[in-house]
């Protein structure tokens, strides 16, 4: 997959977009499992830190994609993961 990504920007931003659902996922998955109230605490530390670097990572896409505009179809597709991971960590909420 990196060598999709001409500007590195790009494929740390995808990374982190997989990383960071996948990470969620499984905090929940885990509180659900063992019932356990501490898990919620992380979770919820979890899901407030990484909706914050989701969030500084696509305005900082935004700004790669206006300064490189060139390659804007490069830039789409990390784009549109990191929006896709918005609607996760409200989802999240809803279920704890």
């Amino acid at each position: 997959m990196k060598t999709k990504f001409k500007h590195s920007v790009n494929y740390i931003a995808a990374l982190m977009a997989v990383i960071s659902m996948l990470l969620g996922i499984f905090c929940l998955l885990v509180f659900k499992t063992s019932g356990d109230t501490g898990f919620v605490a992380i979770g919820y530390f979890y899901t407030l830190s990484a909706t914050a670097l989701n969030a500084l990572m696509f305005l900082f896409l935004i700004i790669n994609a206006v300064r490189y505009f060139g390659d804007y179809k490069e830039h789409i597709f990390p784009l549109l993961l990191l929006l896709a991971t918005i609607p996760i960590p409200c989802l999240y909420f809803e279920l704890f």
